[in-house]
């Protein structure tokens, strides 16, 4: 039983990614008084929050950035001036 920080519990899952808080869930099916705790604050893990899908993301704008920037002129839209702006993109 863990009890710390106002928490009581039979069962804590480590990290809030895929592994750490299905297995508080299940934990929790069964019975078991349980929490899952990660240190970013949210729940999703690297790939949701910092890894994979913001990467990709980025990767998609960018490549929509330079088919505005060099592929529409070809088809008869023009954009006379085109920026990216990274912090809003990820």
């Amino acid at each position: 039983v863990y009890k710390r920080q106002g928490i009581n519990a039979e069962y804590m899952g480590v990290g809030g990614g895929p592994g750490g808080y299905v297995a508080a869930i299940k934990a929790a099916q069964l019975g078991l008084n349980a929490a899952c705790v990660e240190k970013r604050g949210s729940l999703g893990g690297t790939c949701l929050n910092v890894g994979c899908i913001p990467s990709k993301a980025l990767l998609n704008a960018s490549h929509k950035y330079h088919a505005a920037k060099h592929e529409y002129a070809e088809h008869g839209i023009e954009i006379p001036s085109v920026s990216m702006n990274v912090t809003k993109t990820v």
